[in-house]
């Protein structure tokens, strides 16, 4: 490859993760030179999905060398079924006899079995259905190369136990969860929050910048159960969000609602960590090259004739040169970042699989659960449930999601919650329960590398890293900023034509400007 590979580009992309990816598709697609390496063999970097074998992996090389992964740490994997069938304690035919034929019984080796059919992703995002990343897949014509389900529920945490959110005004309407009056007063308090523009200085809530949104609620006389919904379960807050975090997180919630579903959001099919390959493949169509396994050994920028700088990067003792880099953060090197980003708060994850969804549904359930904080200072945790629909599992199991603030660590942090809606025992996979019982879990933390960085060279644009929200939004709107700084005047992210729009040269040394791949009948959200 080496031998083949040019030495100049006009772009390099070092890293496949969701902002990297957004900026090299957009920067190939308006004809851009673009080289897109990874240090690793997959793409995605911490936004990447892994089949369970993947996983299994990931961890032994955390495990093993942590010094490498410095941006994922305290990680602890928990197994709550025996290795094998011989294991059980009534085990062969006597096993088979007592158990009702159409309950799976799960094993460890079971799981390594059907390892291909797990995707489980380090960074799981929703995506609202009038969202930014969800108007650039259509606008793009990416959609074409992504399928999305429909989350089919929101719930929360009250009284001690599940309860489904009203999100819909005939969902309002239906619910016997809240009174009549209570229902009037929801209306007429979302419908404020719809109508809300930041850039009206008479806006209703234009003396409330210094206080939080459940101050705000209060003084609006909402009932406690009203409150709940509003701060907890819709804008996904804790008791110290402020007034107009609350409001603008709620009227994206609104304004999603009924694009697609009765929920305001959407989940791409094989996780999250299928969408950065999505720009990725985009880049590839429009001449972008890739080399994954690819790590680079040294970056630096040195100036050439007529006072222009390039940056040289030494990557497989090959000198690669370019008029802009493109790097994420956990690749960059230190002394390109300027000023060292401060130190922020951490990210508490946790993955669990299942035998059961967390509250039953006729039909197989795709889930949003916003968790209260437990604690009256605590954090409000994102709960996702994904089934086998999704492509997340195999039949029988369900992968869910836990995702919060750290305070202490991820264990510590996120196993009170997981011990509300899941049976964590080692006990009977088949004993009657109202709870799921847990198979599987991991904990870890994550480095928060999501606020902007600025780089010590002009050339030089750093990508940061996943954060804690729920959506894509900060991702798309980084990498909208970089490609302007690269390609000023230029449109991001023009529409790709499909593949029956396309002429074909007369003189096929030329060849189509696009080609059909597999999978471009993939279903995606179309306008």
């Amino acid at each position: 490859m080496d031998d083949d590979l040019p030495t100049d580009f006009q772009v390099i992309v070092v890293g496949t993760g969701m902002v990297e990816s957004i900026v090299a598709a957009a920067c190939s697609r308006i004809g851009k030179n673009v080289l897109h390496l990874d240090s690793s063999d997959h793409y995605g970097g911490l936004w990447a999905s892994y089949n369970f074998d993947g996983l299994q992996k990931f961890i032994k090389e955390v495990n093993a060398e942590p010094e490498r992964q410095v941006q994922v740490y305290n990680l602890a994997e928990q197994w709550y079924i025996e290795k094998d069938a011989a294991d059980e304690k009534c085990g062969g035919e006597e096993a088979k006899t007592e158990v009702q034929p159409s309950v799976k019984i799960w094993t460890q080796v079971s799981f390594a079995n059907e390892y291909r059919k797990f995707n489980i992703d380090m960074t799981p995002k929703l995506l609202f259905s009038r969202g930014p990343l969800v108007e650039l897949l259509i606008s793009s014509n990416i959609a074409r190369y992504a399928e999305f389900r429909c989350v089919t529920r929101v719930l929360t945490w009250l009284e001690d136990r599940l309860t489904p959110v009203p999100c819909s005004r005939a969902d309002v309407f239906a619910t016997e969860a809240v009174s009549i009056v209570e229902k009037r007063m929801l209306m007429k308090m979302l419908t404020s929050i719809v109508g809300y523009n930041e850039d009206e200085m008479n806006n209703e809530f234009k003396d409330w910048n210094d206080k939080t949104f459940k101050e705000y609620l209060t003084h609006k006389g909402l009932t406690p159960n009203l409150i709940h919904y509003v701060l907890y379960a819709i804008a996904g807050g804790n008791n110290r969000m402020g007034c107009l975090d609350g409001v603008r997180e709620c009227k994206k919630f609104l304004m999603s609602l009924g694009r697609y579903g009765n929920t305001p959001f959407l989940w791409p099919m094989y996780g999250s960590g299928e969408l950065p390959q999505c720009f990725c493949r985009l880049c590839a169509v429009f001449g972008g090259v890739y080399c994954l396994n690819r790590p680079i050994d040294k970056v630096e920028t040195k100036t050439v004739d007529e006072g222009k700088t390039v940056v040289t990067i030494a990557s497989k003792s090959k000198t690669l040169n370019c008029d802009h880099l493109v790097i994420g953060i956990n690749e960059c090197p230190k002394e390109l970042i300027s000023p060292v980003p401060t130190e922020s708060c951490d990210i508490s994850k946790a993955v669990f699989i299942t035998n059961g969804s967390i509250m039953k549904s006729e039909k197989e359930p795709l889930t949003l659960l916003r968790f209260p904080p437990l604690t009256e200072d605590g954090n409000a945790v994102t709960v996702l449930e994904v089934g086998p629909a999704t492509g997340s599992c195999p039949k029988g199991l369900f992968v869910v999601y836990f995702i919060t603030n750290k305070v202490k660590d991820a264990e510590s942090d996120l196993k009170p919650y997981a011990e509300k809606i899941f049976d964590m025992s080692a006990g009977d996979q088949t004993a009657e329960s109202d709870k799921p019982k847990c198979l599987w879990s991991l904990f870890y933390n994550v480095k928060d590398t999501s606020a902007p960085v600025v780089a010590t060279a002009d050339n030089v644009h750093i990508c940061s890293g996943p954060d804690a929200g729920l959506d894509f939004d900060r991702a798309v709107e980084q990498a909208e900023q970089i490609f302007k700084k690269i390609c000023p005047g230029e449109e991001f992210l023009p529409r790709a034509p499909d593949p029956e729009e396309i002429v074909f040269e007369d003189d096929v040394t030329h060849g189509p400007a696009f080609r059909k791949e597999d999978g471009d009948d993939a279903e995606g959200p179309k306008e």
